[in-house]
């Protein structure tokens, strides 16, 4: 009855009045809260209230405030009720008339002057939404259907267009505080709580899904900007919504990053910077969006991939400014979405890359100008990792004669990028070696043969070839090598005449490296042997022929360099002697002298 005369006297109602009204509202309102009032038909009355203060403009702050909040409870009350089963289907469409009504006056109130009073119709539209979404009739209450509500576009608009210009804004834009009150920390405080909780009320309405996931990226995108106020808010956004739908939320932060792509470009102009600032920080924010994912890529493994998908396609979508044959506007995008390339598995990479060459022309691959660094890098991102497994196939080939053998000791295997341990080399290949590197330094030298990576050498020949090389006069043709399968062609070299300081040299070089062919020679008759004697230990000791190490296939693959790697197989200590030509021969001697073949007879060897 109050209320009836104060919108009757509305015009001419002084303050006073006012005053009675709203104290009256406070009090109904205090009520309300926890009792069932419905039976006095508030709604009409404060829905009449709420309409006067929209068109005259002229109602006080507090009675619009607590009058919507009156409204409110009217109907959850009723819903209340209704959802206790004992409902009617006039009751339904009553209560479906007033919300629909009641959120379109709300939805008035956001356009108010009036900052508290637009606060409380947001917080009070964004609860309405959300009690009146499509989750209410689940548990059995399906009769409730008829009162679901989705909002509209324009709705979720200007939901949106509150955010951000209420929610994210810098702390001395806050029209709330007054000048004498901007110095006070508490102020500050209870302020950026109040635009906490909007941030939160909308971040649900995402969560549940009442408004779009694609919505989500004009929150998203202020995630570095304002990480110190609303992160946690938006960090969580991020991670709900990822367990709702993996390949929409990679699409909803794509998109972030895709706007903040656009108002840098408005900005900046596209002859920008991508050393500029604003560059940086949207690549870190891409950084930080990478991270978010985890390391389970089988997880995210459609949403890397859609994320890709949509970021290439933004990429290419714009021709270039500058005409034809330059680079696309939007192509320092791939920059950008480069930080999510370590997400990809392997061979999604491969699918990825495949992709992008869809855009690409043949002029774009051979592009190095500093426009088009982002497209280099970005393929460059996606062939990383792809020869992986052939490199450390190659390593662990050309490794494995040195790491299956050692019983005591294990060398380290050399992979790619370490480099492998050094041998020691007898004293005529020491030499020999010395005096190669002094022919380099010989002005009128034969040219250096062809190094190359130990990864991409022949497996079986790696080791010769890095101890020994013979260099032939020119129309002349190397010694032949007794062992079929490690002859080598060597190529002929036609050069112009040496002087005899180098001629000299160079015969010392063959003279030394004939020495070293014998000692090899003999070194693998040596080798053959002790194989032979041990294979024969081995058989008396009732070993089996599977725990037998291969020895025998590597001492036919290896030289002078292997005798280390079979010393350490012995069960025995050896002891490596470095003696002159002819200790070596009368060594070679006493190996096969009758006496001492009796004497291993004597153990039981045959020989």
């Amino acid at each position: 009855r109050l209320l009836e005369d104060f919108l009757r006297e509305s015009e001419d109602a002084d303050e006073d009045d006012a005053y009675q009204v709203l104290s009256t509202l406070k009090r109904i309102t205090a009520f309300h809260n926890a009792h069932d009032l419905s039976g006095w038909d508030l709604f009409t009355s404060n829905f009449k209230l709420l309409n006067t203060g929209i068109e005259n403009g002229d109602m006080p702050e507090q009675i619009v405030i607590h009058s919507l909040q009156c409204t409110h409870y009217v109907i959850l009350w009723q819903l209340a009720k209704l959802s206790e089963g004992s409902s009617r289907k006039d009751d339904l469409v009553t209560l479906r008339k007033q919300m629909r009504a009641f959120c379109m006056m709300c939805q008035r109130y956001l356009t108010n002057v009036n900052t508290a009073v637009k606060e409380q119709a947001f917080t009070i539209l964004c609860d309405l939404l959300l009690i009146f979404s499509h989750q209410m009739v689940s548990g059995g209450r399906e009769h409730l259907e008829p009162l679901v509500y989705s909002p509209e576009d324009s709705l979720q608009a200007e939901l949106l267009t509150f955010i951000l210009n209420h929610v994210f804004i810098d702390q001395d834009d806050d029209t709330n505080s007054t000048d004498g009150q901007q110095d006070d920390e508490a102020v500050k405080i209870e302020a950026l709580h109040k635009r906490r909780n909007l941030l939160a009320a909308y971040c649900k309405l995402i969560i549940y899904c009442v408004v779009e996931m694609k919505t989500g990226a004009d929150i998203f995108k202020q995630y570095m900007r304002y990480y110190n106020d609303y992160g946690d808010i938006i960090k969580e956004t991020m991670s709900k919504t990822r367990q709702i739908d993996k390949i929409q939320c990679a699409k909803t932060l794509i998109l972030s990053l895709q706007q903040l792509f656009n108002e840098m470009l408005s900005d900046l102009g596209h002859g920008f910077d991508r050393s500029s600032s604003a560059f940086c920080g949207i690549k870190e924010l891409a950084r930080r969006f990478s991270l978010t994912f985890g390391l389970d890529q089988v997880k995210t493994r459609d949403a890397i991939a859609m994320l890709h998908k949509d970021g290439i396609e933004f990429a290419f979508k714009d021709p270039s400014p500058q005409g034809e044959g330059g680079p696309p506007l939007n192509l320092a995008f791939l920059d950008i979405l480069s930080e999510f390339s370590s997400k990809l598995m392997r061979q999604d990479k491969r699918t990825v890359h495949m992709y992008l060459e869809r855009f690409m022309t043949f002029q774009m691959a051979l592009q190095r100008e500093d426009c088009w660094l982002p497209l280099i890098s970005y393929r460059n991102s996606l062939q990383a990792g792809g020869d992986d497994d052939t490199m450390s196939v190659m390593s662990g080939y050309s490794s494995r004669g040195s790491s299956v053998r050692s019983k005591k000791i294990k060398p380290p295997v050399a992979t790619v990028g370490t480099p492998a341990p050094k041998r020691k080399l007898p004293e005529e290949e020491s030499s020999s070696g010395e005096v190669w590197q002094q022919s380099m330094q010989t002005p009128v030298m034969m040219p250096s043969p062809h190094l190359t990576s130990t990864a991409m050498r022949d497996p079986k020949r790696s080791r010769d070839d890095g101890y020994m090389g013979v260099y032939p006069l020119p129309h002349e043709q190397p010694p032949p090598h007794p062992h079929p399968q490690h002859h080598q062609q060597t190529p002929q070299h036609h050069q112009t005449p040496m002087d005899y300081n180098s001629q000299v040299t160079w015969m010392l070089t063959q003279r030394q490296q004939e020495e070293a062919r014998q000692q090899q020679e003999r070194a693998m008759n040596y080798a053959k042997l002790r194989s032979n004697l041990q294979h024969a230990i081995r058989r008396g000791t009732g070993l089996m022929e599977e725990d037998e190490e291969p020895i025998v296939e590597d001492v036919m693959m290896s030289s002078e360099g292997r005798m280390d790697d079979l010393n350490e197989g012995m069960d025995f200590d050896t002891m490596d002697i470095d003696l002159p030509p002819s200790k070596n021969r009368r060594e070679k001697s006493e190996l096969l002298d009758p006496a001492s073949i009796r004497r291993y007879r004597a153990w039981g060897v045959h020989v």
